[in-house]
């Protein structure tokens, strides 16, 4: 990741490989936060073209594709879950509940 050149003193770092960002499909932080909001506020599962239909309502459109990376983002960070029915908030577990998740 990190390459040190003596001779020149200095220290190069080349650009990390991204995971998520693709060109022409990068959500803003502003798109991230309504996503955010419309899952944790929904009391049920919520469709793709539900977030988008929410989206446009609130002045903010974007595109499915760029939807689908905030999503994917989420759900690496465990944050969003999708089932049969659509897309659940999935709040943070405590840390009392996780031990006893782990302890089985």
């Amino acid at each position: 990741m990190y390459s040190y050149s003596k001779h020149m003193g200095q220290l190069f770092m080349r650009a990390p490989k991204l995971e998520y960002a693709r060109r022409g499909a990068n959500p803003t932080l502003e798109t991230m936060e309504y996503v955010i909001k419309i899952l944790q506020k929904s009391e049920e599962p919520v469709s793709r073209y539900r977030i988008l239909s929410i989206l446009q309502s609130w002045g903010h459109s974007t595109t499915g594709q760029t939807l689908n990376v905030a999503l994917a983002f989420l759900g690496d960070k465990a944050m969003v879950a999708e089932g049969s029915k659509g897309l659940i908030w999935v709040p943070e577990a405590s840390p009392k509940l996780l031990d006893i998740i782990r302890s089985g």
